[in-house]
C-alpha cells in the first residue's frame, strides 16, 4: 500500500502522526512510505531519519497522491483539492464540527478513520493521551492567564501560606478531567468536580477522598453555583462522533469572577461553552467576555508536539499496519475497533453521530461494506 505521512497546515500544529520508527514497520512490512517534507521536523524527527528506515521524502501534493493518508488533525480548506475518490484519510477528524469538510468528502468518495473515536474494550484508546496532555495543560493554561497582565485575576492560582489557593472547576469526569485534577490538586488548589455518571462520581470520590476535591452531580443547579467560584473553569465534556449540547450558558459565564478563565478542551468537537463561540489558535489563544478570558484552541496537544507525537504514533501504528496488509474492508470486518472510528466509507456517512449532529444522510456500515 501505498501511505503518506503528511505536514498538518493547521496553525501551531506540530505533530506527526509518525515517527520514524512506525515508518520502519510499515515499510518493513512491504509499503511505500511517503514523508511529506519536513513533516516531523516540529516533533524533532528530521527528514534524513524517516530516509534512513525506508520513507521517501517527498513534496505536498505528491503525498497526497497516496491512497492511505495519515494525518494529525482535519484536513483543513487549502487541502480539499487534493482529495481523490477510494483515498482513506486517517487522523484526529472531529468532523461533527466541519460540515464543509464532510461535504467535500461526500463528493469526493474518501473514507474517513476519526481516530478520536476508535474505541477499544469501551476506551478511547488513541484520544486517551491526547486528553491527557489537554487535561494537564489546561491547568497551567488557567495559571498563566490569572496573571495581571494577561487581564486575569491577579492570583496566584496555588496560593501561598497564609493565602488560600484559587479553585479550579472541572465540568466532566472523563480522562482529560482526571488529569486536569491531578494537576490541580498536586498544586494544592481547591477543586470541584461536575460529572453526570454515579459509578464515575464514585470512582472520583474514592480516588481523592483525602483531597481538597468535590465531586458533584452535574446538574443546571450544581453548575450555576460552581461556576460561580470558578477561578479556572476547564470543560471537558466530549461526545465521541457528534457535537456536544452547550452546557454552559451565557447567563451563567456572566457570574464569574471578573478574570477568571474559562477553556474548553473539546472545542475541536464543537465544544460546551456558549461564549466560546469560535475555536481559538497558538498564535491568538484568548479573548475577554463578559470581563472572563476564553481559551478556545482546538489542538492543544500541538504546543507539546514532542511528547503528543511519541503518544499518538505508538497508538496509530497497529491499525495502520493492519490496514496496510489486510486491506480496509477486511480490516473492518475483522477489527471492531477500527470499525468504531469509522466516520465516512467511500463518501457515505456512516457514523450516525456525525450525520446527525451536522444533517446528512446516514448509510449503515453493514448496507454497504
Amino acid at each position: 500500500m501505498k501511505i503518506a505521512v503528511i505536514k498538518d497546515p493547521k496553525q501551531g500544529e506540530s505533530r506527526v502522526a509518525m515517527t520514524p520508527e512506525n515508518v520502519k514497520i510499515l515499510v518493513n512490512a512491504g509499503n511505500e512510505v511517503l514523508i511529506d517534507h519536513n513533516a516531523g521536523i516540529g516533533s524533532g524527527f528530521t527528514n534524513e531519519q524517516y530516509e534512513e528506515v525506508g520513507g521517501t521524502i517527498v513534496d505536498t501534493a505528491q503525498a497526497w497522491e497516496a491512497e492511505l493518508i495519515v494525518k494529525v488533525k482535519e484536513p483543513m480548506e487549502s487541502e480539499y483539492h487534493y482529495f481523490k475518490e477510494g483515498q482513506m484519510i486517517w487522523g484526529f477528524l472531529h468532523l461533527a464540527a466541519n460540515k464543509t469538510c464532510v461535504e467535500k468528502m461526500m463528493e469526493a468518495g474518501i473514507t474517513a478513520i476519526s481516530g478520536e473515536n476508535i474505541s477499544v474494550n469501551g476506551v478511547l484508546k488513541l484520544l486517551k493521551p491526547m486528553s491527557a496532555i489537554a487535561g494537564r495543560r489546561a491547568v497551567n493554561l488557567g495559571q498563566y492567564y490569572l496573571e495581571k497582565q494577561h487581564g486575569g485575576e491577579g492570583i496566584l492560582l496555588p496560593g501561598i501560606e497564609g493565602v488560600d489557593p484559587g479553585t479550579v472547576v472541572i465540568l466532566g469526569g472523563g480522562n482529560a478531567a482526571e488529569n486536569a485534577a491531578d494537576m490541580a490538586v498536586g498544586l494544592g488548589c481547591q477543586v470541584i468536580i461536575l460529572e453526570v455518571s454515579e459509578e464515575r462520581i464514585k470512582q472520583l470520590k474514592a480516588k481523592y477522598k483525602n483531597d481538597r476535591v468535590d465531586i458533584l452531580e452535574s446538574n443546571t443547579t450544581n453548575l450555576e453555583e460552581a461556576i460561580k467560584k470558578a477561578d479556572v473553569f476547564i470543560s471537558t465534556v466530549l461526545i465521541p462522533g457528534a457535537k456536544p449540547p452547550k452546557l454552559v450558558k451565557e447567563y451563567m459565564i456572566k457570574t464569574m469572577k471578573p478574570g477568571s478563565v474559562v477553556i474548553d478542551i473539546s472545542i475541536d468537537q464543537g465544544g460546551t461553552i456558549e461564549t466560546l463561540d469560535r475555536p481559538t489558535t497558538h498564535a491568538d489563544p484568548v479573548y475577554i467576555k463578559h470581563g472572563v478570558i476564553h481559551y478556545g484552541v482546538p489542538n492543544m496537544p500541538g504546543a507539546t508536539p514532542r511528547t503528543a507525537t511519541i503518544a499518538l504514533a505508538k497508538g496509530n501504528i497497529p491499525f495502520l499496519k493492519e490496514l496496510s496488509e489486510k486491506g480496509l474492508d477486511e480490516s473492518l470486518k475483522s477489527n471492531e475497533s477500527l470499525l468504531s472510528g469509522i466516520s465516512l466509507y467511500k463518501g457515505k456517512v456512516v457514523s450516525k453521530a456525525l450525520a446527525e449532529s451536522i444533517d446528512v444522510p446516514f448509510t449503515r456500515i453493514g448496507d454497504v461494506l
